[in-house]
């Protein structure tokens, strides 16, 4: 294999949903009458991004994206947004472009799979069938295996924002109105975790809003790692 190969997740991606239209369609071409169903789930970078290539390269693959949130929002680049150099809106994108190309996209939530029938069932009761199904949902919290950490969440005592959102602008609050003199303090859990890099980011973005903004204050990194963790 030549060292000039690169894959990266979206190729990757890419290709599973030129694979899935190649099982389908055969030879057959672009833009004729449906040659089948493909339901994707979850409108992330994953979801979204095979729905998009089923559509680019198998145009007449009828393809419904089910999604639970109106808009996606990018949780890379979100600690700019938490230390005051980008806005919201710099990382929400519609679906827009993905209807366009002829995405069906249906907003709600996958409550059933029915994989002998090959249909999904929603949770308002919809049922929809699929000749292909791909599960792209995504990734949340357990957080049941940390005491008291629902409740916090719930009650809005305990601000993580590594789930873009409310949450992130929450943080940005909380920042811009912490004295000038205070600590911000992050922990970081013992390796392996989601986005290896992301605590170190956020550190760096905050020590950065404070340099300029309150520079009296410090920040304290309590990490569990005996060297930074990048991948």
């Amino acid at each position: 294999m030549s060292d000039n190969k690169q894959f990266t997740r979206r190729s990757v991606l890419a290709g599973a949903a030129g694979a899935a239209v190649l099982r389908l369609a055969g030879c057959a071409t672009v833009g004729g009458p449906s040659i089948g169903r493909v339901v994707v789930v979850g409108g992330g970078f994953g979801g979204s991004t095979a729905a998009r290539y089923l559509r680019l390269w198998g145009g007449n693959v009828d393809v419904t994206l089910v999604e639970r949130n109106p808009q996606f929002i990018s949780c890379p680049m979100s600690n700019l947004v938490v230390g005051g150099f980008k806005q919201m809106a710099d990382l929400t994108r519609g679906y827009e472009g993905l209807q366009s190309l002829g995405v069906k996209l249906v907003q709600g939530e996958i409550t059933a799979i029915d994989a002998a029938a090959r249909k999904v069932r929603l949770a308002d009761g919809r049922e929809l069938a699929y000749d292909r199904l791909i599960l792209s949902p995504g990734v949340d919290f357990m957080t049941e295996q940390v005491g008291g950490l629902a409740l916090g969440l719930e009650r809005g005592d305990v601000t993580h924002a590594w789930k873009a959102g409310p949450q992130t602008l929450a943080l940005r609050q909380q920042l811009e109105g912490m004295r000038d003199g205070g600590v911000f303090a992050i922990s970081i859990p013992k390796a392996p975790y989601r986005c290896p890099p992301g605590p170190y980011e956020r550190a760096c973005v905050v020590a950065a809003y404070l340099k300029q903004h309150k520079p009296k204050s410090k920040v304290l990194v309590l990490d569990a790692n005996p060297e930074v963790q990048s991948k």
